[in-house]
């Protein structure tokens, strides 16, 4: 017999297993769910966010055009090209070393170098950073035929500079370079100290972040910025401000429309002080002998011309320097890099006898009629000092003393001058052992002794014969070209010190003048007027008169001043025996010629060192004869631009004063 199943009622009770399978179930099924909205959510969310957001929106850098740099006669010394950068977004790209093994095949640049340059960009959610700058057209034709496998590659269009001329005044001007970890450590921490002083003045911290953005406009991973010369020095007024553009696109990269544009703001011009005629025949009289040439304005210490020798190429910086042509340039031992006119270091030899003359003329210790004897040399203790003319030049006065460049007086004046008064006018009246402030960061200071920085230095006192070889610009004393042409600027225009610079204009993209530097008055010589003028008187004969030692810069039709010098590098003693001609070149002296012209109403100053050539009035007088003729006759240019690369193997032969 059948047993019919009986329908559920209120008293029947449902099996218990039916329930437990059906409630564990909902709670594995909502824990599933829940673990994979965290997962999504929390673990993968930031990588899922920028994913889905780069799908969608793109943001573009647009680098602003860099400012020219201008001579004084609005001549571009330095214009922009088109250059192409392949830049990188590190949230696009799943496999790196693949990616940057193929830009490595592609582009025939080191695999190490990229991948090093790549893991020092920082990661961003949607700006694409510059990874290669300066692509060749054939790097971005082969780049551009694979980028639908490239993930999160992208070109940009730049600007490179492009010189007048890669050589004739590349120590001014300074080549670009990667901005470095710490120079945008550097604007980060300035950035900073900005928002809060800002904040502390009453902004809102929003408000704070957008003027410290103008004020300080940072820098990015990737940059170029000036690494030497104006280039460096101007780095704020040349880079302009960076504008970007943000997009719509699809999954595929194309463009679906334009969100928002904000233009970038060129650079500022600069129109410096700087002929570029004059500057270009500088550099071709140097040749390849190493050395400097600076031509300056007296009147307002404008700066005409800044010669230095050896150079270097401007274009091995385009695009980036190689690390092997990197690496010869920093090896050469006659450093190329090296702005000699500004940075070089030299005993000043007898141009620092207008120095010593002005001090003790100031001091009382002499006057213009002051005669001494000059009998070959001057015995102090044990120690002869000897004289350049060995046989003597008899009773010296101040302008005898200039014109034969006697040492004998200046050994005289210096013991009754002593080193301390000595090294205060030279600081006082001329600027003279520190950094005058030219726009170009490499400036020295050059070295005035006195008897406390002896005592600091090698914890000794000075003595008293130590004064003499100073007093003739050797010994401690150093100065750089510029210094010397510096001082000789003051003697010329009657006693004022100015500072030195090169930029004269700041010149908007429109054409108006944004700022002027206008002369920077530094000090008066307190001196009796006709103290000045005996020194002057001297300096005149020295170029035209019989015996003068600086006959070689004489002109035809304008009077030129000038004092002849030469340094010795090394004390001679140690040599004894050898002919100067046969003196290893690292020893030989140094020839110095520093001129002004005209003589009455001066308006230019020359100033020529040669290196471990000899004999200032033989050798650096005729070249600053040339430079004084071309200031004069503008019809007089330079047959040709130096090369690019000067190798001084060979240097010139010794000459006697």
């Amino acid at each position: 017999m059948t047993k019919t199943p009986q329908p559920f009622s209120e008293n029947n009770e449902a099996p218990p297993g039916r329930y437990q399978f059906l409630f564990w179930g909902m709670v594995f099924f909502f824990l599933i769910l829940g673990t994979r909205l965290w997962y999504l959510q929390i673990i993968k969310g930031e990588e899922l966010r920028n994913k889905s957001e780069s799908n969608r929106t793109e943001v573009v850098d647009l680098p602003p055009v860099r400012g020219l740099v201008l001579d004084r006669d609005g001549t571009v010394l330095v214009d922009n090209r088109a250059s192409f950068d392949l830049c990188v977004q590190k949230s696009e790209i799943s496999d790196s070393e693949a990616l940057l093994e193929e830009l490595a095949a592609i582009t025939g640049r080191s695999y190490e170098d990229l991948h090093k340059k790549y893991t020092e960009l920082p990661r961003t959610r949607y700006v694409s950073l510059p990874l290669i700058n300066g692509l060749s057209r054939e790097e971005l034709v082969a780049i551009e035929s694979r980028r639908f496998r490239l993930d999160g590659v992208s070109i940009r269009v730049n600007s490179a500079r492009l010189a007048l001329s890669d050589v004739f005044a590349s120590h001014i001007i300074g080549y670009l370079g990667e901005i470095g970890a710490r120079q945008l450590e550097n604007e980060k921490k300035r950035l900073d100290e900005t928002v809060e002083k800002l904040i502390s003045d009453g902004l809102t911290v929003e408000e704070a972040r957008l003027e410290a953005d103008r004020e300080i406009n940072p820098h990015r991973s990737g940059d170029l910025v000036g690494q030497s010369g104006i280039e460096q020095s101007m780095e704020k007024l040349l880079q302009g401000h960076r504008g970007y553009n943000v997009r719509e696109v699809d999954s595929r990269g194309r463009v679906l429309r334009e969100i928002q544009t904000v233009n970038p703001e060129p650079g500022y011009n600069l129109r410096l002080t700087l002929d570029s005629r004059l500057q270009a025949l500088g550099q071709s009289l140097l040749g390849e002998r190493a050395g400097s040439i600076v031509v300056m304005d007296p009147r307002n210490f404008e700066i005409l011309t800044l010669a230095s020798s050896p150079t270097f190429s401007l274009n091995d910086f385009v695009g980036g320097i190689s690390g092997s042509r990197w690496k010869a340039l920093q090896e050469d031992p006659f450093h190329p890099m090296e702005n000699r006119a500004v940075a070089g270091q030299y005993p000043p030899g007898s141009t620092f006898k207008i120095v010593t003359a002005l001090a003790a003329l100031a001091e009382g210790v002499i006057t213009p009629e002051t005669t001494f004897h000059c009998g070959g040399g001057l015995r102090l203790g044990n120690h002869t000092f000897g004289c350049h003319n060995r046989r003597g030049h008899g009773a010296v006065n101040l302008k005898r003393s200039l014109m034969y460049s006697c040492d004998v007086y200046y050994y005289e004046v210096g013991r009754r001058l002593g080193v301390d008064r000595l090294a205060k006018r030279a600081r006082e009246f001329f600027g003279l052992g520190r950094r005058m402030g030219i726009d170009l960061l490499t400036e020295q200071p050059g070295l005035i002794p006195d008897t406390a920085w002896k005592l600091r230095r090698f914890e000794q006192k000075w003595a008293p014969g130590e004064t003499l070889p100073v007093s003739i610009g050797q010994g401690y004393v150093l100065c750089s070209p510029l210094q010397v042409a510096q001082f000789t600027a003051v003697l010329a225009n009657g006693g004022t010190l100015y500072r030195p610079h090169l930029v004269k204009e700041v010149v908007d993209v429109g054409g108006n003048v944004v700022k002027t530097f206008e002369p920077e008055f530094i000090s008066k010589i307190d001196i009796k007027p006709e103290y000045i003028t005996a020194v002057q008187k001297g300096l005149e004969a020295v170029v035209n008169e019989p015996g003068g030692t600086g006959r070689r810069g004489k002109l035809p039709d304008v009077l030129v001043s000038g004092k002849t010098g030469t340094s010795q590098v090394v004390s001679l003693k140690r040599f004894q025996g050898y002919a100067k001609s046969k003196l290893p070149y690292k020893y030989r002296d140094h020839a110095w010629f520093t001129s002004y012209a005209p003589s009455e109403n001066p308006e230019v100053v020359v100033t020529v060192l040669l290196e471990h050539t000899g004999g200032g009035g033989v050798n650096a007088a005729p070249i600053a004869r040339e430079m004084l003729a071309a200031y004069f006759d503008k019809r007089i240019v330079a047959a040709k631009l130096p090369p690019a690369q000067v190798q001084p193997d060979k240097p010139t032969g010794w000459s006697a004063q």
